[in-house]
């Protein structure tokens, strides 16, 4: 067999857009999760800043628990449509947790948030782990998983976008009109692409056995790349949870523009989806790592004119979240696209098929970083004594645009130092029975 044929995608650009389907609903729930979720309750339900921050945070720290524990059954529930089966197992509980979690009653606790959102989060990692994982499977070529990470992303972004733009859409910027239209989009977009995904998208039909944990636990123990990878994206998410959590504060209380809101976030994802096929193409070019890196370091020196910024800067901080948007398509496909590289290293060097439990740690340092983020914005604003409407934003706009640039400066150290490339490592799952 030629070794230069394996490197060569398998898939077609209509299997790569039907594979990336379910990521635009899933999508949605990224915004009002972290943008209106959370002063919803606080503010409008009247349940404090300081204690939505802290059930948030506990809700998102189960996924310690859950997201290796679903990748690793993911990886071991028996038949070859294994990732597709859990998918749709864990649809029915998302959007009838989410039917709760973004329709409350007015006199609700802190318990139901609490409550809901642990619903809500099992369901979407039921659906995300295994979802991932087919994509590091579907095509096993270096730049095949490049491009499904960016087909899914890509409309990911779509989702998030549209998103953005529901508060325009609906002429209305209350929290309570953009949680109930997410609900009814969620609830018909999910269903539908998982059935378009699952037609169109291949599951290998030959899976390597998977190794016990105690010759399977070194592998992961000493994986460099996989340390790299973790401590990187851990800290590069922590930078982008804060200024999520706390972006509608920002604009309404430190820029005094709320009119802004929904256009200032379109623009941000909008051009995330601009350049993530820009991203691909650097990322075929110099390598995954170091398209990563640059991101990265794009984001942090664009983000950090943010705390300068004050009443009426609308327009400077317009600019801001166009060229620190950039960045967003490589964050988002790139390290998925090294993980799935990294599982299948491990896979050669002897670990057996388990992209579930590889993708359930990276979905664990994601949910980690925005659980932490959530928790520090929120927690230094109220240790500030910062309110809501208070016309003393020092402490926000050092919470929102100072302690970001400091995480993302770590995240590219780790990145360019501690992370080694992956592509330079020959697939062999072309020799080992994988049709297409």
């Amino acid at each position: 067999m030629n070794p230069a044929a394996s490197t060569t995608p398998r898939l077609t650009l209509w299997q790569v857009l039907a594979y990336g389907t379910p990521g635009l609903p899933l999508a949605l729930m990224g915004i009002p999760l972290y943008v209106y979720l959370p002063p919803f309750y606080a503010n409008e339900l009247g349940l404090g800043l300081a204690a939505v921050g802290t059930a948030l945070m506990l809700t998102r720290l189960w996924d310690v628990i859950t997201d290796p524990v679903v990748g690793y059954l993911s990886d071991r529930i028996p038949g070859r449509h294994r990732r597709k089966w859990l998918m749709g197992a864990g649809m029915p509980l998302l959007i009838a947790s989410l039917w709760f979690l973004l329709r409350p009653d007015e006199d609700v606790g802190l318990s139901y948030l609490y409550l809901w959102g642990l619903a809500a989060f099992l369901g979407w990692t039921m659906i995300q782990l295994p979802y991932t994982s087919l994509g590091a499977e579907a095509d096993p070529t270096p730049h095949g998983r490049t491009r499904l990470a960016a087909g899914r992303e890509g409309l990911a972004l779509v989702g998030t976008v549209l998103a953005a733009a529901l508060p325009i859409l609906l002429g209305s910027e209350a929290p309570a009109d953009v949680l109930a239209a997410v609900f009814w989009l969620m609830a018909i977009l999910l269903p539908a692409g998982f059935l378009l995904m699952a037609a169109t998208t291949p599951e290998p039909a030959v899976h390597r056995p998977l190794v016990d944990w105690r010759h399977g636990w070194p592998l992961l123990k000493h994986n460099r790349r996989l340390r790299g990878l973790l401590g990187g994206y851990f800290l590069n998410n922590l930078a982008n949870g804060i200024p999520a959590a706390l972006f509608l504060m920002f604009v309404a209380d430190r820029l005094g523009a709320q009119d802004w809101l929904g256009w200032l976030l379109l623009l941000y994802f909008g051009a995330g989806i601009a350049a993530l096929p820009v991203w691909t193409a650097v990322a075929r070019r110099i390598g995954k790592r170091r398209a990563w890196g640059a991101s990265i370091l794009l984001a942090a020196i664009s983000f950090s004119f943010a705390p300068w910024l004050g009443s009426g800067d609308v327009v400077w901080f317009a600019l801001i979240c166009a060229v620190s948007g950039l960045s967003l398509g490589a964050d988002m496909a790139l390290p998925a696209s090294i993980q799935a590289d990294i599982a299948g290293i491990d896979s050669d060097d002897g670990g057996g098929d388990r992209a579930g439990l590889f993708f359930g740690l990276l979905g664990l340092a994601t949910k980690l970083a925005l659980a932490v983020a959530v928790g520090v914005g929120y927690g230094v604003l109220a240790l500030a004594g910062f309110e809501a409407g208070d016309s003393d934003t020092t402490a926000l706009a050092v919470t929102y645009g100072a302690l970001p640039v400091i995480f993302k400066l770590a995240a590219a150290w780790l990145v360019f130092r501690q992370l080694t490339d992956t592509e330079s490592h020959l697939p062999e799952t072309t020799l080992r029975g994988t049709t297409p």
